[in-house]
C-alpha cells in the first residue's frame, strides 16, 4: 500500500513538473494553427476533385456510344406514280421501327479539349493559393493572439513586484505608526492601493485566460494556465521590397486564367471532324421497298465549322482582355496598400526603438525619485498619498517600457506579415 502511494505520489509530481515546462513559441502556434485547420485538408481534396475533371475532359477523345430506338406509324408512305403492268408495286408497311448503336469518334476537336484541361489546371492553382490565403490570415491571427499575451504577462510581472513592494513598505509605515511617526491615515492608503492592484491583476489575468483560451482553439491543443510563452527572436532587415503576400500571387494566377480562357474561346472558330457510324435493325431497313425487317449499316466522316458567328467570339475575347486589365489594377492596388503598411510598420519600428533607448533612463529617474518618498514616507515628512504619486509614475514608466518592448516586437512581427515573411 505505501508503494502504491508513493507511485501514485511520483505520477502527480511528474504530472506536475510537466504542466511547469509546457512552453510554446509563435512557430510553434503558426505551425500547430495551420496543421490543425480544416482548410490544412483542402489541398488533397482540391487535386482529387482536379484529377477526376482532368478524366472527365480525357474521355472527350474517347468515341461516344448511343443505343436509339424508335417506333412508328404513319399515315401514308412512298408509292410508284405508275403502275407497271405483270409487276406488283412493293408493299411499304406503315408501321415501322427500328433500333440502332450510333458510335461517334472525335478526329479533331479544335483543342477545345486540351484548352479545357489548362483552364482546369489553373482553377485547381487559384483554389489552392486562395487556401493559402486563408492560412496566412490565421497566423496574422496567432501574432495579435500572442502578443497580447506576451503583454498581459509582462503587466502581471509588474503587478505582482508592484504589491510586494507595497506590502514590505506596509510593514516600515506600520512600525512608524507604531512610533507615533506616521499618521495611521497612511496604512489605509497603501492597503486601498494594494487592492487596487489586485483589482487590476484579476482582470489582466482574466484577459489572458481568455487569450489563451482562443489560442488553444486555434491551434487545437489545451493551454495550461501553467504555460509559458517565449518572446519570439524577430530579425529586421529593412532591404529591398518584394512583395511575397500570398494574395499578391493570387493575381498572377488568375491572369494566367483569364488567358487560358481567351485561348478556349478561340476555339470556337476552329472547325471539328468526327467519323461516325450506325449499326441498326428495322423495318424497313435502308432499302425502304423491302418489306421485311432487316440489319444495316452506316458508316462516314463529318465535319463541322462555325466560320460567322457575328463577332461573338471576338467580343467574348474582348470581355476577358478588360478582365485582365481590372485584374491588374486590382494588383496595383494591392501592391500600393501593402507598400503603404511596410512603410507604417517601418516608422513604428524606428519609433519605438527610439522611445525604448529613453525608457531606461527614464525609469532609472523614477526609481531615484520614489526612494526618496519612501524614505521621506517612513520618516514622515510626507504622505502616503503623496509617495503613490512617485511611485506610481514609476510604475507606469515600467509598465511603458514593457508595453514599448512588445509594440517593438508586433511591429518588427507586422513588417514580416506584410511582406509575406511569415
Amino acid at each position: 500500500m505505501k508503494k502504491i502511494a508513493i507511485l501514485l505520489l511520483s505520477m502527480i509530481c511528474f504530472e506536475g513538473v510537466r504542466a511547469q515546462e509546457t512552453s510554446f513559441t509563435l512557430e510553434q502556434c503558426y505551425q500547430l494553427a495551420v496543421k490543425s485547420h480544416p482548410l490544412s485538408a483542402q489541398n488533397s481534396l482540391l487535386e482529387k476533385s482536379s484529377q477526376i475533371q482532368q478524366r472527365i475532359l480525357d474521355e472527350n477523345n474517347l468515341p461516344t456510344l448511343n443505343l436509339n430506338g424508335q417506333a412508328t406509324y404513319q399515315s401514308a408512305v412512298t408509292e410508284l406514280p405508275i403502275k407497271i403492268p405483270g409487276v406488283s408495286s412493293p408493299n411499304i408497311p406503315k408501321d415501322q421501327y427500328k433500333v440502332t448503336l450510333d458510335a461517334s469518334q472525335v478526329i479533331y476537336g479544335g483543342g477545345t479539349t486540351m484548352n479545357q484541361k489548362l483552364l482546369e489546371e489553373n482553377n485547381l492553382a487559384i483554389s489552392k493559393q486562395n487556401t493559402e490565403s486563408d492560412l496566412y490570415r490565421i497566423k496574422e491571427r496567432i501574432n495579435q493572439i500572442y502578443f497580447n499575451i506576451l503583454l498581459s504577462n509582462s503587466t502581471l510581472d509588474i503587478l505582482r513586484n508592484n504589491r510586494e513592494d507595497l506590502e514590505s513598505r506596509l510593514l516600515k509605515i506600520e512600525s512608524g505608526v507604531k512610533n507615533g511617526i506616521i499618521l495611521p491615515v497612511n496604512l489605509s492608503v497603501l492597503k486601498s492601493e494594494i487592492i487596487k492592484i489586485e483589482q487590476k491583476r484579476i482582470e489582466t489575468q482574466a484577459q489572458k485566460s481568455s487569450l489563451m483560451a482562443t489560442l488553444g482553439v486555434l491551434i487545437n491543443q489545451e493551454i495550461p494556465a501553467t504555460a509559458t510563452f517565449t518572446e519570439p527572436a524577430i530579425v529586421y532587415e529593412s532591404g529591398p521590397y518584394t512583395n511575397l503576400r500570398p494574395e499578391y500571387k493570387l493575381f498572377d494566377l488568375q491572369t494566367k486564367k483569364v488567358d487560358a480562357m481567351k485561348s478556349l474561346t478561340g476555339t470556337k472558330r476552329n472547325p471539328r471532324l468526327f467519323a461516325f457510324g450506325n449499326l441498326g435493325y428495322g423495318r424497313p431497313g435502308l432499302n425502304m421497298f423491302k418489306e421485311d425487317a432487316d440489319l444495316f449499316y452506316i458508316v462516314g466522316a463529318k465535319m463541322t465549322w462555325n466560320f460567322w458567328n457575328w463577332h461573338q467570339t471576338s467580343q467574348e475575347i474582348e470581355i476577358l482582355d478588360l478582365n485582365k486589365q481590372i485584374i491588374e489594377n486590382q494588383k496595383k492596388s494591392f501592391d500600393l496598400n501593402t507598400r503603404a503598411s511596410i512603410q507604417q510598420f517601418v516608422s513604428d519600428i524606428s519609433k519605438t526603438t527610439q522611445l525604448l533607448a529613453s525608457d531606461d533612463e527614464l525609469i532609472a529617474l523614477r526609481k531615484e525619485i520614489s526612494a526618496n518618498a519612501a524614505s521621506q514616507l517612513e520618516n514622515g515628512v510626507i504622505t502616503a498619498t503623496e509617495y503613490l504619486n512617485e511611485y506610481n509614475a514609476e510604475i507606469q514608466a515600467r509598465m511603458t517600457r514593457s508595453l514599448h518592448e512588445i509594440q517593438l516586437l508586433q511591429a518588427k512581427a507586422g513588417y514580416q506579415s506584410a511582406t509575406g515573411n511569415l
